[in-house]
């Protein structure tokens, strides 16, 4: 008997349910929330309320800022509850693919296209709800009418960057329909080159229509920037020559900008006089590294959010340096992140880590492991970096371990008198682990950026990160045994015996099987990671539904979470793309790595300036930014070198390298969560600490834990077996 299943999703059947499903949810969820429903969990997004800088004065904006709010709180809203479709389609998809030998394209493309519209669509309203990420250096520490100063000028890097992307977005998406109602070249209804054959012009359109969102939701928070300015300018005390200088460098710089707009309009091949169009087009690539990197570190520490820092520049120097034609690169740079199929794990992780957080059951997982090694001194600690590795193989969404241990684990330590510093450290280097277990995003983006198997990066990391594990929790018993009063075990009466232990237990068999459905379908090559990751959501949900927390309110929750935190992601890596591509393209990549090879040094000296910038880089950029920045430039030199071992020890297999290379990377980028001053698990931290917890004693509780990750990084180096091992174990 033929099982086969030929069915073959038709256009206009999806295009129908992108459209009305949104509204139906909207409805079941207002419904429910009209009827007192609440949501179970917390509210742990990505990027927590408590990282942003509080101001005592909001602006009260005006009738514009007040629609354009709900123009992108109502389109933001509307695309993310499309992530509700993934985890049902990507488990359709490997259900019909090995019960009834009918694989699909249009599975995988479908959702690959929903998620990059949702991407382009969802930047508004993140910036919206403060969610793209940004360097406080100088920011924070501004009075706030240099701050508010600070504000104005920057946003003309905003506006240069959506201002250009909505018009070669624009043409970008007109080319890909038809000449008859559209001037220009055409590749007349463009679409997709498989079998499903979809019409590309509707996802190309987003590339427009995210801009012109994020444009309107710009114009209301510059209006805000203004009635802030005034408002600190009248309560001011002391000099304003600062914020006067800041408002003329923002008046000249709108001034430039209006012009180039002006000679791009009426000009074709001859720019008008006084225009900076390719002034720089013979400036050698040495000088334009120190442009191009120094004027990145400038604006970034001015405050503005990075994704907006490096596009923007990346703008102005495809127009410095080139011509306005080069300005078409924007569009055909970000469209691949749009489309690329790995990228489709990062929403559907995070969106799984949601579903587990919003229900309840993260707290659950701790008050179970607590419960379990109470009794241990410094238990309470050796708990939470336990919860937070079966946190992160649950759920690889970087920060959120940080902040769910924080708001469960934290007062729960500092209740049982735990010194701060230890209860500190074990949230944050605990909540890192989710860079190094599996399913780790960062990963995910490694291993797109440096064409490598996600699922071999996987399976490295799985010791480094395991060993790290122990290595924190060891420590922590060792200082709670040397000092019982810095960690003191759990009080007698609050223990539990074994019977108990057991009973409690098996409220954990579901997610515990949860993680483990997902890794051994990355491991056994059953799923991609992509399809691993439709197919945990899906199991989230039933875990939820299980625990009786698959409420609307509760979906809604970690739609919007889900929404902000890979928006976040995605327009950092849509800027960054644009910036370092266009470093890349004149020669940068080759620059840099002429100029480390000609310096004359021995593979693992290199290896060793290499993790020396990453971790300066980390006490800086956002994960993100430091990936799309570096690994462009260090994976094709490192996998030129030799590593024939240190000190008489084992070195690596040529076809290894690259491997092992992302494995020392995953580490080193968790030492940038720790890095003072601005590591992120720092502010993380501190956005769900007591106001009594200083700053200072935060930076303090980094330090030991920062050394144990550098020794483990030392170890990785030396024993690269702790790498590769696993996945040549696994895949030959």
């Amino acid at each position: 008997m033929n099982l086969d299943i030929e069915f073959v999703l038709p256009h206009w059947l999806y295009w129908s349910v992108l459209l009305i499903l949104p509204l139906v949810v909207m409805f079941l969820v207002d419904r429910s929330f009209r009827r007192g429903g609440t949501i179970s969990g917390g509210d742990t997004a990505e990027v927590p309320a408590g990282q942003e800088v509080e101001v005592s004065y909001q602006p009260p904006g005006n009738l514009f800022t007040n629609v354009v709010d709900r123009i992108s709180g109502f389109s933001g809203r509307y695309v993310a509850y499309w992530a509700l479709i993934a985890p049902f389609i990507f488990t359709y998809e490997v259900l019909v693919r090995y019960a009834f030998n009918s694989p699909t394209n249009w599975a995988h493309e479908s959702m690959t296209l929903m998620f990059g519209m949702q991407y382009l669509i969802a930047g508004a309203y993140a910036l919206r709800e403060g969610g793209h990420v940004r360097v406080d250096i100088l920011y924070q520490r501004a009075k706030p009418l240099n701050r508010a100063a600070l504000d104005l000028v920057t946003s003309i890097f905003f506006f240069i960057f959506t201002i250009a992307l909505l018009s070669t977005g624009w043409k970008f998406f007109s080319q890909s329909v038809s000449d008859a109602y559209f001037f220009g070249s055409s590749y007349a209804n463009e679409t997709s080159f498989t079998e499903w054959a979809i019409q590309f012009y509707p996802v190309k359109f987003m590339l427009f229509f995210g801009a012109l969102l994020l444009l309107l939701q710009g114009i209301g928070q510059l209006l805000r920037d203004g009635q802030s300015y005034r408002y600190h300018w009248r309560l001011h005390q002391g000099s304003r020559t600062f914020a006067r200088v800041l408002l003329i460098v923002a008046g000249l710089l709108a001034a430039w900008v209006a012009f180039e707009m002006v000679n791009i309009a009426v000009t074709d091949y001859d720019s008008l006089a006084g225009s900076l169009e390719g002034v720089l087009g013979n400036v050698g690539i040495g000088s334009l590294t120190l442009v191009m990197f120094g004027s990145l570190m400038v604006v970034l520490v001015a405050g503005l959010p990075l994704a907006f820092v490096t596009g923007g520049l990346g703008v102005c120097f495809l127009y410095l340096i080139g011509t306005q034609d080069m300005l078409n690169l924007m569009p055909s740079r970000i469209f691949p992140m749009m489309t690329n199929y790995q990228l489709s794990a990062i929403p559907l992780f995070i969106f799984m880590a949601s579903v587990l957080e919003k229900a309840g059951i993260i707290e659950e997982l701790f008050d179970v492991v607590y419960k379990w090694m109470g009794g241990l001194k410094a238990g309470l600690a050796i708990a939470t970096i336990i919860a937070s590795t079966l946190l992160a193989a649950m759920v690889g969404v970087i920060g959120a371990a940080v902040v769910t241990m924080g708001l469960i684990a934290l007062p729960a330590m500092l209740k049982r008198n735990y010194d701060p510093e230890i209860a500190i450290g074990s949230i944050m280097a605990g909540g890192t682990l989710g860079i190094l277990i599996p399913p780790s995003i960062l990963a995910i983006i490694y291993g797109v950026i440096a064409q490598q198997s996600v699922g071999e990066l996987y399976l490295g990391s799985l010791i480094p990160g395991l060993l790290l594990a122990f290595m924190y929790g060891f420590y922590c018993w060792m200082r709670g045994t040397l000092n019982i009063k810095l960690a003191p075990p759990m009080p007698v009466e609050d223990r539990v015996d074994m019977k108990e232990k057991l009973r409690i237990l098996r409220k954990m068999l579901a997610p515990i099987i949860l993680v483990i459905l997902v890794l051994g379908i990355i491991f056994t090559g059953i799923a991609t990671p992509v399809e691993a990751a439709g197919i945990g959501t899906f199991g989230a949900l039933v875990v939820a539904a299980m625990h009786k927390r698959l409420t609307w309110p509760n979906l809604h929750a970690a739609c919007m979470s889900t929404l902000v935190a890979s928006a976040m992601v995605m327009w950092i890596i849509f800027g960054a793309s644009i910036f370092v591509g266009f470093y890349i393209l004149q020669g940068g990549q080759t620059f840099v790595q002429e100029l480390i090879s000609g310096a004359g040094l021995s593979p693992y000296a290199v290896l060793l300036l290499m993790m020396v910038l990453l971790v300066a880089l980390g006490m800086f950029l956002d994960w993100v930014g430091i990936l799309l920045l570096a690994v462009p430039i260090f994976v094709p030199l490192i996998e030129g070198l030799t590593f024939d071992g240190l000190f008489g020890l084992p070195g690596v297999n040529a076809t290894d390298v690259s491997l092992w290379f992302g494995v020392i990377y995953l580490v080193n980028m968790q030492m940038s969560f720790l890095s003072p001053p601005f590591g992120y698990a720092l502010f993380y931290i501190k956005g769900v600490c007591p106001p009594h917890i200083t700053m200072a004693q935060i930076f303090r509780s980094s330090f030991p834990f920062l050394g144990i990750q550098a020794l483990g990084l030392m170890l990785v180096i030396l024993f690269p077996a702790l790498v590769t091992w696993l996945p040549n174990l696994a895949y030959g």
